[in-house]
């Protein structure tokens, strides 16, 4: 009876180790997705290489090394500055790369380790770049959404919203925007929206399938508004100018996560 019980012990400690196990490893591959992001954010809009040159110090261009470069540990054993200049490190690079822990581990959470988990999980560091991007520069890069739309499109091999659901989202997605965007050419004479947004849009759709397309465009018109409202927009030669990817990425991530639950609450209003 005892050794029972010491077996049963020692599968529930053995269990509890893999658990955590898996979940630092979810948690570390996010931070190095989150480190490859300010990447990303960095020099997509500067239209650099992703890949060369090296990560450096814009204060004394000393490469970084390896040692250097390990997703929030190297920033917390450096205080936050270059080891050759003294140079400061923004926070917001520590803070994306967490943001990338928490996005994985999110995904997982919501819909367990699975493909759908995964891909849920890299939507949302996606959304979280392309927030920050446009944010400041008012630019979509074509590069996030492309890759976005592919993953999206995998994962419905393996799970919902499935792979004909998931390329009519793309097309609904992409073509509303498309419409929008022509619809206020017509009576604006300007195009209203970027091929960004039509591009994230479709992206959307991929994983939220043609259904999640209307309510991920409200969603995102909804905070929009009331950004304006609150004297937010910003103007350029007299036009306002709205960074409308970020609202669609506040959006597109509630929809993905929480739409069937969001739908249900609003029908039991009726």
């Amino acid at each position: 009876m005892k050794s029972v019980f010491c077996a049963q012990i020692q599968t529930a400690t053995l269990g509890g180790w893999w658990s955590a196990s898996l979940w630092f490893g979810a948690s570390f591959l996010g931070a190095c997705l989150g480190s490859f992001g300010n990447v990303l954010v960095y020099r997509l809009p500067r239209n650099m290489s992703v890949v060369r040159p090296r990560s450096h110090c814009p204060g004394c261009n000393a490469a970084v090394a390896w040692y250097d470069n390990i997703p929030l540990v190297s920033w917390l054993l450096l205080r936050g500055m270059c080891r050759s200049c003294r140079t400061a490190i923004p926070v917001r690079y520590p803070l994306l790369e967490a943001g990338g822990a928490a996005c994985l581990a999110a995904g997982l959470l919501r819909f367990g380790w699975t493909v759908h988990g995964l891909a849920a999980g890299v939507l949302l560091l996606v959304l979280l770049i392309i927030a920050l991007i446009d944010w400041e520069h008012m630019i979509i890069p074509h590069t996030l959404t492309v890759a976005g739309t592919v993953v999206g499109i995998a994962a419905s091999l393996q799970g919902p919203p499935g792979l004909r659901a998931s390329l009519l989202g793309l097309v609904c997605g992409a073509g509303v925007i498309l419409a929008v965007a022509y619809g206020y050419k017509l009576v604006r004479g300007r195009m209203g929206m970027g091929g960004g947004d039509v591009m994230m849009m479709g992206m959307l759709g991929t994983f939220t399938g043609p259904w999640g397309v209307p309510a991920v465009l409200f969603a995102g018109a909804l905070l929009g508004t009331l950004y304006t409202v609150l004297g937010g927009s910003r103007r350029d030669d007299g036009v306002a100018k709205l960074p409308f990817g970020t609202f669609l990425a506040v959006g597109g991530a509630v929809i993905h996560f929480y739409g069937p639950e969001i739908l249900a609450w609003y029908l039991s209003i009726f």
